[in-house]
């Protein structure tokens, strides 16, 4: 590809150096985790830039550099949102009253099925939470709460359908 294409995209990340030792929170899966420093962001992206310019097949290039611009968007909305709550990202977090088991599929069916039920009583939780922390947030804020509002219902959506699964299932037994 571009030879010196690295290099550009690192000149483009050096807009993010001030906040390299900053802890942010990107919800969407596009790194390799949610919350952890600027600095690991821009390697991540880094990695991703080196990747797209190894590629020979287009395909591969198109699939690296849509991955290239997500990363980047994403990490420049989580620095904005830095910027806006003073480098507090603690406001941003939820913190679950239940604790719940490492691997809880191994469980028997009845514990699961109440661990299942704990984990909707999070959820729920969770949602009431980001409802309430959108409603008071800025506009740049609120596309972050919406965002992980949605994800949120789809684990809530899981979780019930796991419910109803186990119930069937020890009505049976």
């Amino acid at each position: 590809m571009i030879r010196y294409f690295p290099a550009l995209v690192q000149k483009q990340l050096d807009i993010f150096l001030p906040f390299d030792e900053h802890e942010v929170i990107i919800s969407e899966n596009i790194f390799s985790t949610q919350k952890q420093k600027v600095s690991f962001f821009v390697q991540e992206i880094m990695q991703t830039a080196n990747e797209l310019n190894k590629q020979n097949s287009e395909d591969y290039a198109n699939a690296y550099a849509a991955k290239l611009f997500h990363q980047y968007e994403a990490l420049t909305q989580a620095v904005k949102i830095l910027k806006l709550t003073n480098g507090n990202t603690e406001t941003l977090l939820f913190q679950s009253s239940f604790q719940f088991p490492k691997n809880i599929h191994s469980l028997a069916p009845t514990r699961r099925l109440n661990e299942y039920r704990k984990a909707l009583r999070a959820l729920n939780e969770k949602i009431s939470w980001l409802v309430e922390k959108r409603y008071n947030a800025s506009e740049a804020e609120k596309v972050l709460f919406e965002r992980q509002i949605q994800e949120t219902e789809y684990r809530k959506m899981k979780c019930l359908k796991a419910i109803e699964d186990l119930e069937e299932q020890t009505q049976f037994k």
